[in-house]
């Protein structure tokens, strides 16, 4: 209640501020930002995730256009809000998703209101938004504010699952003020329509969801970003990586004298009849490859980008990683128009060659980001292919770092098990954060457990198999290793579950850079899966030693596990100081369709004398060691390991 009433009582707030226009314009002499366009509609078919899921021209949103470009699309915004209930109204995380529109014709305003209260107020007249609570006004997550886990809570029955939340503490956002004007970002209010580019509207609706919206001059796509790559180019990148790679594949690979169709073949042919790995790898390209929307929207007619396109393109850049680059401050960026033009970058992102500015992108995301999280998705689709990867210092030294970290423990084949004893020592490994996913969104782990069904081959699953273990009548475990030293991050629900089994509870912490809201939720997970979630369910309080090893290949929830480990000060670290990552992995698109990732607006903390501090820089090993061979010669470890106690 109390949350409402603040909600409630901002609102007021900003309606009054925003809308205000009416009553100052014949007090203050300031010029206008709205200016007079000629304006033309323009009917395209509209593709939603999907190659299936389409929306025929004459059944879709009309697209409006300014002073003849034709390559800069702008949308009715009471459109745009009928066009996000659609998405999202009757979904798993927010059945009761509405955007809810009011005009204000006489003032130059427009106010959007979610249906959980929170507004955004577009003042035409000033050139700006305002956002009560970004992050309330953009999350379509039911749960707590700002919760990282997607699946605490209860299954569809209404029975505990998995993670629990125990207590939360939050700090709601500040009024955050988008000033479009500032950029030369148009808002057109003219005639009685409200219009503004779909690029700004899909940026700032959907950044929080990791969802982009594309226009190729025939069509319009929606899509999560991640997914708007070439599924060949996937494919080609996973098998170089796989022990699939033989040298008649590399030879097919690297043939270009045969048609690309029938050389494509050729190597799906020979991966899928090599093994059932193979088999399996081509079965999920040729379902990708199915649905994937990426061949329509790059199968368009070549083009340059307008004078107008490459303008707005480049401002709305500038703007966009304002907002929500999460690393801005320790880059010690002051804006990105100044930060561009001290790099050089500014050259190619304004270059009329479209393929010279997805350079300069992926430059600015590998070379000049340098974060570990930042990247390059696909290129625009006015450009053939992607660029070269130029990476930066940190980018290149950590990629070293895995490679030799991966060759040495090849050479310990026990090292690499999912659960391994050594006499009295348990080894349990994760490479990554990961959840299997079902139709649902979720796997019922517990329908599985209950019916003797395996489990997937997940996270959840080896933290499962090895409490079991650990725990078992007359167990001979007494000391416990983590191996992280090779987890480059992932989910993290994963995360938070396993912190949960070796501590008792969770604290997880962000904060968020654009609103400067801030998050601290306190879980338990249910391990041996009896809807319980008590001291039944964690390693913590058995007289146990825990170790967690880690090394610079320890990133992003690979590095906060770490990390919470420390600050608990009941895990001890081993092996050598961690690669950090604090940021949630977030997506972007350019004006002109060129698709990245970046370091986003949420930064993974940890929170000591209740101040929240973030972990890029990473964390140190209470016992360092030097070699590698020492990290997965598993007797040699577990010697070591008597000898500190």
């Amino acid at each position: 209640m109390v949350k409402r009433i603040i909600s409630l009582s901002l609102s007021a707030v900003i309606l009054l501020s925003g809308c205000a226009y009416a009553e100052s314009a014949a007090e203050t002499e300031t010029e206008q930002y709205t200016e007079t366009y000629q304006l033309e509609t323009k009917s395209f078919p509209w593709y939603i995730s999907s190659k299936s899921n389409k929306m025929d021209a004459e059944d879709s949103f009309p697209l409006w256009f300014a002073d003849g470009v034709d390559d800069l699309p702008f949308m009715e915004l009471k459109d745009w809000s009928q066009l996000m209930t659609i998405l999202f109204a009757g979904s798993r995380q927010t059945p009761a998703y509405e955007l809810m529109i009011e005009i204000n014709d006489d003032g130059g305003c427009l106010s959007m209101t979610r249906e959980n209260g929170y507004n955004a107020i577009f003042n035409f007249d000033d050139g700006t938004i305002i956002y009560e609570d970004y992050v309330a006004f953009s999350s379509i997550n039911g749960s707590k504010y700002m919760d990282p886990v997607d699946f605490q809570g209860a299954d569809s029955q209404g029975e505990p699952f998995l993670l629990n939340t125990l207590d939360s503490r939050e700090r709601y956002g500040t009024i955050t003020t988008v000033d479009l004007k500032k950029y030369g970002i148009p808002m057109i209010a003219q005639d009685g329509h409200y219009l503004l580019p779909l690029q700004t509207l899909s940026t700032f609706f959907m950044y929080p969801l990791q969802i982009g919206t594309y226009f190729n001059g025939e069509a319009v796509f929606i899509s999560q970003i991640s997914d708007m790559a070439d599924p060949w180019e996937e494919f080609e990148r996973n098998l170089q990586s796989s022990d699939l790679m033989t040298l008649e594949l590399l030879e097919m690979i690297e043939n270009h004298d045969s048609p690309e169709a029938e050389r494509r073949e050729s190597i799906l042919e020979t991966v899928s009849a090599a093994s059932d790995d193979g088999s399996e790898m081509v079965e999920q390209y040729r379902q990708a490859d199915e649905e994937s929307l990426y061949d329509i929207y790059t199968s368009a007619s070549g083009a340059k980008r307008s004078d107008a396109l490459i303008d707005f393109s480049y401002r709305e850049l500038c703007l966009d990683l304002d907002c929500f680059y999460g690393l801005k401050d320790s880059h010690s960026i002051p804006d990105f128009e100044t930060f561009f033009l001290q790099t050089g970058l500014s050259e190619g992102l304004t270059s009329p060659d479209a393929a010279k500015a997805d350079a300069a992108v992926s430059d600015l995301a590998y070379y000049w980001f340098d974060d570990g999280h930042s990247g390059f998705i696909s290129p625009s689709w006015m450009v053939d292919s992607s660029p070269e990867t130029n990476l930066g210092f940190s980018n290149q030294a950590t990629s070293d770092s895995d490679e030799a970290v991966s060759d040495i423990r090849d050479k310990y084949p026990n090292a690499a098990l999912p659960y391994y004893e050594v006499g009295d020592t348990a080894y349990i490994t994760f490479d990554e954060f990961l959840l299997a996913s079902s139709p649902e969104g979720y796997v019922d782990y517990y329908a599985l457990n209950e019916s003797g069904e395996e489990l997937p081959e997940d996270t959840i699953s080896i933290i499962i198999n090895a409490h079991k273990q650990i725990t078992r009548e007359n167990s001979p475990i007494k000391n416990v290793v983590l191996d992280m030293s090779c987890n480059g991050g992932g989910q993290a629900s994963a995360g938070a579950y396993l912190i949960c089994w070796f501590l008792g509870d969770a604290h997880f912490s962000i904060h968020n850079t654009f609103t400067n809201s801030q998050s601290t939720l306190l879980y338990r997970a249910d391990v041996n899966l009896d809807r319980e979630f008590d001291e039944n369910d964690t390693l913590a309080g058995r007289g146990l030693n825990l170790y967690c090893l880690i090394s610079p290949s320890s990133f992003s929830c690979g590095n906060l596990v770490p990390w919470a480990f420390k600050e608990d000060g009941s895990v001890n670290l081993l092996g050598k100081v961690s690669g950090g990552g604090s940021c949630v992995v977030r997506y972007l698109t350019t004006g002109w369709g060129t698709s990245f990732q970046l370091s986003g607006t949420d930064r993974l903390s940890f929170v000591k004398n209740g101040s929240y501090y973030d972990v890029d820089q990473g964390v140190s090993p209470d016992h360092i060691i030097d070699s590698y061979d020492y990290f997965y010669d598993c007797e040699a470890l577990t010697d070591y390991i008597h000898s500190l106690y």
